[in-house]
């Protein structure tokens, strides 16, 4: 599994800057800039709140479904990073999260 840091605060699923989701899908599949990907299973706080299963604590270790087809990390849709970063400091939609440690081929 990798260890995600993630610092979309407003996201239903963040707690401490870590994921409480237990996995995440990251978006881009024609990326070839980290601001061309995003993190698909954002969720804003206060909106289908009710729809979000969180496991209730933030994980250090999650697994990645990726979609993002250039980026180093990827192998057949799944991240091979040790490590990655989700940004998005105030996002109020998927769209305005980006994964920072995409690296293109």
């Amino acid at each position: 599994m990798t260890t995600l840091k993630c610092s979309a605060v407003t996201c239903v699923y963040n707690d401490n800057q870590l994921c409480s989701k237990g996995d995440i899908l990251v978006a881009g599949e024609g990326a070839r800039l980290s601001s061309e990907t995003s993190c698909e299973s954002f969720r804003k706080r206060g909106e289908n709140a009710s729809d979000c299963a969180s496991s209730g604590c933030g994980c250090h270790e999650i697994q990645i479904d990726c979609k993002a087809q250039n980026c180093t990390y990827n192998d057949k849709c799944k991240c091979t990073a040790s490590a990655i970063r989700v940004d998005g400091g105030h996002a109020a939609q998927s769209g305005e999260t980006c994964c920072d440690t995409f690296e293109t081929r």
